[in-house]
This record gives structure tokens, sequence and C-alpha cells, in this order.
């Protein structure tokens, strides 16, 4: 997500992953013993969230207004919060498989629905209209990512929502970064 970010802000970042392999020696350079984390001059910020409103912040991504800034924040923590219910540590494929249908269900397709409402009120393409912010690039990540634990699903149910995927992906610094992005492992 942050990766994307930098891109649609053009803006040059040293892309450092950490092999599972390295990762027991590496953890504990890590402010919290987790991952991601952003160095800026020297200062470690940690966490997804308050790495991606530091990046909206930094790249004027978080809207025009206070009030623009307050949405931004609230569709982020929305996204984050149904991403966080997927059953990563569920050993039971069977349960696995149930947990992650409620999550559809239960979780993210009311969630986009929501976000699909907010659009049409902004009047689109974007969360915020016009503009495109920081929660834009991070719905696009969680959408690409939704695809691939939710293989089936669609996103027919929320067309504007699907527009604004589609728009975020046209951008020119999105689009020539998504050609060459490294492959997850």
């Amino acid at each position: 997500m942050a990766r994307l970010v930098f891109a649609e802000a053009g803006v040059e970042y040293i892309d450092e992953r950490i092999e599972q392999a390295d990762w027991p020696a590496r953890k504990s350079e890590m402010p919290f013993g987790k991952m991601p984390v952003l160095y800026v001059d020297g200062e470690p910020i940690a966490h997804s969230r308050a790495l991606i409103r530091y990046l909206g912040r930094s790249f004027n991504l978080m809207g025009s207004s206070d009030m623009d800034a307050a949405i931004v924040d609230m569709w982020l923590e929305v996204m984050f919060e149904a991403v966080m219910q997927y059953p990563f540590s569920e050993k039971d494929e069977t349960k696995k498989a149930e947990l992650i249908e409620a999550m559809w269900n239960d979780h993210l397709l009311p969630k986009f629905t929501k976000l699909n409402e907010q659009i049409l009120k902004s009047g689109g393409p974007y969360i915020l209209g016009e503009k495109l912010s920081v929660a834009d690039v991070a719905v696009f990540s969680i959408i690409e990512l939704s695809m691939k634990w939710f293989p089936g699903k669609t996103l027919d149910s929320v067309p504007l929502l699907t527009k604004m995927k589609e728009c975020v992906k046209q951008r020119p610094n999105v689009a020539a970064w998504l050609q060459k992005r490294p492959e997850e492992k």
C-alpha cells in the first residue's frame, strides 16, 4: 500500500524487503517488532495506519480541509478494520472457509457498499469527489488483495467503487508502478 502511495506521488524510496529466513535476526531492529516500518531522516514510523497517514499528509493526499482529512481517516480505519477480519491464523481449512465467507458477507461487502454510497455522495470518481486521496489508494490495494482472498467474488453490486478502482489503476504513476512491481511472496 505504501509503495503505491510513493508511486502516485512520484517519490523515490528505498524498498528493503526482508526475507522470511532473515526475519528472526532483524525483528529486534523494528520499533515494535513488526513491519512495515518507514524511516524518514533516520526516524522510524511503524504500523501501516500511521505510515499511510504520514504519507497522505506529506504528499497532500488527505484532502483540502479538516473535514476531508476526517473522511479520509474514517475510510482508512473502516478498510483496515475490515481486512483485519481475515482468519490468518485459522488452521482448520473447513472453519477457515466458513470464516472467509462470513468475512466477505458480513464485513467487506457491507463496507464496500457504504463506500459506494460515499462515492455517490461526493460525485466521484474518488472518495472526496474529483481529488484522489490516500484512502482511494488504500482501497484500491485492499480491493486487489480481496480479489485474491475471495476468488469468485465480484464488485458488481458496487459500480462506483469499481469505477474508482479503475480510475486509481489508470493514473499514470500507479499504472507504471503496477507494471514493474515485484511479485509478492
